[in-house]
């Protein structure tokens, strides 16, 4: 896709002027073709990354006066450490592409810091660079070389600036799946739809074929308009409406799953099983398995207790793997939902309904590598009257 022009005014404006290789990618700005000193005297080119944090369309000024590189440990003219400016030896992926493997620290005698991005570069080229012209003259990071400036193809309207300053990017493109599906948009698949909307998933396919009604705006996300109730809008399509402005890639499918469309199910990755049915949570579940797709299926119990006039119960959040499956009849409730079956008719409470879809999505994140697994449970609940969070720790299975 083609680029956003440059604003004149930008570092990364300014440093092309100058005849820097720069670029911004990810949220990061890069300087390329920085010429350094090695440990034998040679000299050698390398990578300045720093963030370059977006936030409605201005850039933020620098968080600190810190820096990454990309190659070994940059020296004086004669090859000793340059260690006015070593930080930390750390190497990892910034983000996809880009392997730092140095963290820079310095900052002008006398000074806080940098209040703009340009004059923190070029400080560090300078610091960098400087040594390298004591060997080779013509060292210059100043190449003249236009690096094409084109943006990232993304779900996103506007950057994820949170993952950018957090410096998680490349952990957060561990959940940038093509396609995943979120099937019920109760109380608890609504908060799903509102956690996963802000990872970097291609695409999140809505299934629910019930109208938005009152009672649904007082546990769902956000505060819906008297004018959105009187749309009359399913849930799939009044949550596709209010989290497109967001991102892209929201599909809404304003029907129910049932035997004659279950086969739409095959094209994703993995899904959240958000119903209040058992035989539709069977059907669905059932179909899952056998197309070996990785789902969590949620449910609530919350009941009121005459004796003490309070609220009791639990939620549950169930991982089902091809891997790991024959749990599910020991914790999957299934039955038909009749006047004796308490979660057909149990009370739902805003809270309680995003809790149960944070413990869905943590497992999501978990099977995705994004959180750490250190038990590999398949099953956790949380009770209210206890607060208690349990677990079932089941065979540990390697995360994809």
């Amino acid at each position: 896709m083609s680029g956003k022009p440059i604003a004149p005014e930008t570092a990364l404006a300014r440093l092309m002027d100058d005849g820097y290789e720069a670029e911004v990618k990810q949220q990061y700005l890069l300087v390329h073709q920085v010429p350094f000193v090695t440990r034998d005297r040679t000299v050698q080119r390398g990578t300045l990354v720093c963030p370059y944090v977006e936030s409605a369309g201005e850039v933020l000024p620098p968080d600190n006066h810190q820096v990454w590189w990309t190659e070994e440990a940059p020296c004086f003219a004669d090859g000793q450490p340059l260690r006015q400016i070593l930080h930390s030896e750390n190497l990892h992926e910034l983000f996809a592409g880009c392997r730092v493997r140095h963290h820079f620290s310095n900052k002008p005698h006398g000074s806080s810091g940098f209040s703009e991005h340009y004059s923190k570069m070029v400080h560090y080229i300078g610091l960098i660079s400087d040594q390298a012209r004591v060997i080779d003259p013509g060292a210059d990071a100043r190449t003249w070389r236009v690096v094409e400036h084109t943006d990232d193809e993304s779900v996103f309207r506007y950057a994820d600036s949170a993952s950018a300053r957090a410096e998680i990017l490349s952990v957060a493109n561990r959940l940038a799946a093509p396609k995943i599906a979120i099937i019920g948009l109760g109380g608890t698949g609504a908060y799903v739809l509102d956690l996963v909307a802000k990872t970097p998933l291609g695409e999140i396919h809505l299934f629910d074929g019930d109208i938005f009604r009152q009672h649904n705006a007082f546990r769902a996300p956000g505060a819906a308009h008297i004018d959105d109730l009187r749309e009359r809008l399913s849930k799939a399509e009044y949550f596709q409406r209010k989290y497109d402005p967001m991102r892209r890639g929201i599909v809404c499918h304003p029907y129910y799953l049932i035997d004659a469309n279950l086969g739409e199910l095959r094209e994703f990755s993995f899904v959240f099983v958000c119903v209040d049915d058992g035989p539709a949570r069977a059907l669905i579940g059932n179909h899952l398995r056998e197309c070996g797709t990785p789902y969590v299926d949620v449910g609530m119990d919350i009941t009121f207790v005459p004796a003490t006039s309070a609220l009791v119960g639990t939620c549950r959040s169930t991982l089902v793997t091809p891997q790991q499956s024959e749990h599910v009849s020991r914790y999957v409730p299934t039955m038909k939902n009749d006047e004796e079956n308490l979660y057909g008719t149990n009370i739902q409470v805003a809270d309680m309904n995003m809790l149960n879809a944070a413990l869905a999505v943590m497992m999501w994140k978990q099977h995705s590598g994004f959180y750490q697994d250190d038990f590999g449970a398949h099953h956790v609940t949380y009770s209210v009257n206890s607060q208690s969070l349990t677990r079932d720790v089941l065979s540990k299975v390697p995360s994809p």
